[in-house]
């Protein structure tokens, strides 16, 4: 409808889940490259979770498209049936004749199926969609199915994406053993600030625009705060402004005020938000109003009073105190570091090995002396109640990722439950220092370490940054948490 009237070539903020579209974060990336690790690999079970509207139905679409020819691929989302229901449906969609037969006559027939597939070099993938509805009994049922192998591989790959709900659904006791069957576990994150806007970008980039064109600055950030990362409630605004727009007839540019009228239609609400932009909230109605003094002058005198001041001069004070002592007492931020390393990105397990010449080499051990020592700074501290590993990598690293745990978990080979710390126990917390991130090698070749992937096949889908060009990459294998 208003495709036309913006010079889109289409409409850029559907909500079907055309895979044209999708938007890879690094956690969507990393789903979409262990679902097909999983696949070719048969390594039986894989788990997918996401909340509600963070792009697991399109990312499904995407890994189909991604599948060889030699993969046969069942697409399930109906997910409210009882085992024998599913597994007709399975049948069906594999054009295979079902007949009112017993589950023992369904598994068989199966099961000669996969046998023949195999025989072909082929395999067979069942992804199910909203898959934290399946009966707790079809899971368990489900579950079975990965007795269907062979000596060397399993003969079905099943993939379960579905809602937080999924993993508390697998933590129960029922289904411990299906959980101990699932081999690869991802979950998708909700898109941050810079995300929300690349993913708006590109979606009107795909279309023949761009976000400067038709938004303005304010309505970009009322649509990020609004949708808290969540893409299909960045889709229902972007949908509804342009629509609301089309209907003025002269605004070729949305601003805040249509942005503020589709939330109230959305009977949303912005709450102010670290990093957002917040949005003013409507005044009250005069049916709201109250007899006796009115809000404001209730506030003014709270705030007013002896003991707020009081409280807020202390306040103030602690505040410069606590910032001077931060200053020099605080190790490598997440912005510190992204600011040294502009090119690094977190949860890859890859080496930069940019050659030096000789002359660059020798200028660069006489700047970075430290780089040829082998002790690592480390502080030592007491676990509190409440501490846990990834607690202690956000409270000391302001940021936490697999990266960081391994930090500390190598840093304290005494760990060997990654789930269990004792209180008082002493754990060493390395800093992030040039020697820590920064190896120089016996080749004359420095390496740069800039993260850690799940999969070799993640891996390789972080090689092709632009700012690798050009550079040697080395992926290893490391034992992690």
């Amino acid at each position: 409808m208003y495709t036309e009237f913006y010079g889109f070539s289409e409409n850029p903020f559907h909500v079907t889940p055309d895979p044209r579209f999708l938007y890879l974060t690094p956690s969507h990336r990393e789903a979409l490259a262990s679902m097909i690790y999983g696949i070719k690999e048969r390594k039986g079970f894989i788990s997918i979770t996401g909340e509600v509207g963070t792009g697991k139905t399109t990312l499904i679409h995407s890994l189909l498209d991604n599948l060889n020819e030699s993969v046969k691929a069942v697409f399930i989302f109906h997910t409210s049936t009882t085992f024998e229901q599913l597994m007709e449906n399975i049948l069906l969609e594999l054009d295979l004749p079902v007949g009112g037969e017993s589950k023992a006559a369904l598994l068989h027939q199966f099961n000669e199926y996969l046998i023949q597939l195999l025989s072909r070099g082929e395999t067979l993938a069942i992804i199910i969609d909203e898959a934290q509805n399946l009966p707790t009994e079809a899971m368990e049922e489900l579950r079975m199915l990965s007795n269907l192998e062979t000596s060397t591989s399993k003969l079905v790959q099943i993939v379960f994406v579905g809602q937080p709900e999924l993993e508390v659904k697998l933590n129960s006791d029922h289904l411990r053993q299906l959980k101990q069957r699932i081999g690869i576990r991802r979950h998708i994150m909700p898109l941050s600030l810079e995300e929300s806007r690349q993913y708006i970008e590109h979606r009107l980039n795909l279309v023949g625009s761009n976000s400067s064109k038709v938004f303005t600055p304010d309505a970009i950030s009322m649509i990020i705060g609004y949708a808290q990362g969540i893409p299909r409630t960045i889709n229902i605004v972007c949908d509804n402004a342009f629509l609301i727009g089309y209907g003025a007839s002269s605004k070729k540019r949305i601003d805040a005020q249509i942005i503020k009228e589709v939330v109230s239609d959305m009977n949303g609400l912005i709450e102010e938000k670290p990093n957002y932009r917040q949005v003013p909230v409507p005044s009250v109605s005069p049916r709201h109003a109250v007899v006796g003094p009115s809000l404001y002058e209730k506030v003014i005198s709270v705030i007013f009073s002896p003991s707020v001041l009081f409280f807020f001069f202390l306040g103030i004070l602690g505040f410069f105190f606590f910032g001077f002592l931060q200053k020099y007492t605080t190790y490598f931020t997440d912005k510190m570091y992204m600011n040294n390393f502009p090119s690094v990105k977190h949860d890859a397990f890859i080496e930069i090995r940019p050659r030096m010449t000789n002359t660059a080499q020798s200028n660069f051990l006489s700047t970075n002396p430290s780089l040829d020592s082998e002790e690592k700074k480390m502080q030592t501290i007491n676990v509190a109640k409440g501490d846990y590993i990834i607690y202690l990598t956000k409270k000391y690293y302001q940021i936490s990722n697999k990266t960081l745990i391994d930090f500390i978990l190598e840093a304290n080979p005494e760990i060997t439950d990654f789930n269990l710390i004792k209180i008082n126990q002493k754990i060493k917390i390395p800093e992030l220092t040039e020697e820590l991130l920064i190896m120089n090698s016996s080749d004359n070749t420095f390496k740069i370490h800039v993260g850690t992937f799940a999969t070799p096949e993640a891996a390789k889908q972080f090689v092709n940054e632009p700012a690798l060009t050009g550079k040697k990459i080395d992926t290893i294998p490391l034992k992690v948490s």
